[in-house]
């Protein structure tokens, strides 16, 4: 952002790191930046295809299993984010290292991270299979979408190892300026699940007619697949994905990481208990009202993904012009994704303030959920020029390693929307328009808050201190990571 004066003028990298620096500390930054964000857009897109593919299939079973797969992904949200734990923290020290010319260290890094990973999935493992039913019941689910939502979130969260791995694997590539690969991943996987789902849920020949327990079967086979495509690419000393279990320097150890990503990770947990409160304050109004915080949800996510594919590829830049010693040249990525991300919320904006049904239409043909659906749609519209600013601006300073304002500034909107959620509702008597109103207002002040933040400038440190080398040009013998 614009904070910060010329007096902090870039650094020159050292000979050795200008050598090995990656192209995104040089040339055009809008080139760079639309290079990188555009294969993310993608795959940010065919990660939504797995909840609009499942929710698509099962509109033959009613509208209890449409809300059980639509609000199911509040608490993927959850499971996602116990893995920023790792994957910012991974993107911070990969970008950065690999932007100071330190390929084998950004490879302990990112061994590191894998292998965290795998651990983590392993409580999304056991939250699927103790607490699924428990989570529907929290969210205040009727009887049918109780016994829809667990069939589907019992099998989706006995995935989550490999979910988690993919996640991380992702990160590894993009962190090093390679987005085209994962792209390709999620698109065969995309692919496998889409040719399963119908298969599993209606059975097709001699398999079983599983319902929504099939399209989660899908889903899982589909990102194992996937997750086991990274393995190899990992092992097969792809030029994108360091890794590495040793390196001459500072030993890269898993818990600063740790500290880089849990900042972030206590926005998305808090972001989807956030989502379970909206779903069971919406449910006082029958299951319509469940359906449309979902679909919505899912509706709203075409402008997300497009502001988060901008952040993203932003994060990366910003960690590799910071860890070539250009804080100035992160500043003007941040810029230009600021300037984007507003040009993409006016025209979302536009779009679905004029064709709300439309939107709607694809999740599910129900009279009510329509009418309910169109106003609430219209609500959340005009938040969305601030939404987009948000998530790419915030998104792209996570690169920097300064995860904690950021998250300072979403967990005390996320707190406040908690008893929002029920007390607008009641007090105005609007049911769930008033939900829209709540997330719309309090979007609009996190927004302004992050801009501000940002503005200031403390992020151009980075995290020199940690990644700092040996003095006066001494190496440190090989050590263990």
């Amino acid at each position: 952002m614009a904070g910060g004066s010329r007096a902090s003028a870039d650094v020159s990298p050292t000979p050795a790191a200008a050598a090995a620096a990656p192209p995104g500390v040089s040339g055009p930054i809008p080139q760079a930046l639309f290079r990188l964000a555009l294969p993310i857009l993608a795959s940010q897109a065919l990660r939504l295809a797995y909840q609009w593919i499942d929710a698509l299939w099962v509109r033959g079973l009613g509208v209890d299993a449409t809300a059980a797969v639509t609000t199911s992904v509040f608490v993927m949200w959850w499971i996602y984010s116990i893995n920023d734990v790792i994957a910012v923290g991974v993107v911070a020290y990969v970008s950065q290292l690999l932007g100071a010319g330190e390929r084998q260290r950004a490879g302990v890094a990112a061994y590191h991270g894998v292998r965290a990973s795998l651990v983590l999935g392993l409580v999304g493992t056991a939250i699927g299979v103790f607490g699924a039913r428990t989570i529907y019941g929290w969210m205040g689910a009727t009887a049918g979408v109780l016994e829809q939502g667990e069939r589907y979130l019992s099998v989706v969260l006995g995935g989550a190892p490999f979910i988690l791995l993919v996640l991380t694997g992702q990160s590894v590539l993009r962190a090093a300026g390679d987005s085209r690969t994962p792209f390709w991943i999620d698109a065969a996987a995309v692919a496998l699940n889409t040719a399963l789902a119908p298969l599993l849920i209606y059975g097709v020949g001699p398999l079983p007619r599983l319902g929504v327990a099939g399209a989660a079967w899908a889903t899982v086979i589909a990102q194992a697949g996937a997750a086991l495509t990274y393995l190899v690419v990992a092992l097969r000393g792809h030029r994108a994905f360091p890794l590495a279990r040793r390196a001459p320097g500072p030993p890269i150890h898993i818990g600063p990481i740790a500290r880089v990503g849990a900042p972030v990770a206590v926005i998305g947990m808090l972001f989807s208990a956030v989502y379970i409160v909206f779903s069971s304050s919406a449910s006082r109004f029958g299951a319509a009202s469940l359906a449309i915080v979902g679909i919505a949800n899912r509706v709203e996510a075409l402008s997300f993904l497009i502001a988060v594919a901008i952040g993203i590829a932003g994060a990366t830049l910003v960690g590799q012009n910071l860890g070539a010693g250009r804080p100035e040249r992160a500043a003007e990525v941040i810029r230009t994704a600021l300037r984007w991300s507003l040009g993409v919320g006016a025209v979302v904006t536009t779009v679905f303030m004029l064709f709300p049904s439309l939107f709607i239409g694809l999740f599910t043909a129900d009279p009510e959920v329509h009418r309910i659906g169109v106003p609430y749609l219209r609500i959340l519209a005009g938040c969305l020029v601030f939404s987009a600013v948000e998530i790419a601006v915030g998104e792209a300073v996570l690169g920097s390693g300064h995860t904690l304002a950021i998250s300072i500034i979403y967990t005390a909107t996320s707190l406040v929307r908690l008893p929002l959620a029920f007390w607008v509702p009641d007090w105005t008597g609007q049911g769930v328009q008033a939900i829209a109103w709540v997330i719309s207002v309090t979007c609009v002040v996190r927004a302004l808050l992050i801009v501000g933040w940002t503005a200031r400038g403390t992020w151009k440190k980075g995290l020199k201190t940690d990644l700092m080398t040996g003095a006066g040009g001494f190496t440190p013998p090989m050590q263990s990571g």
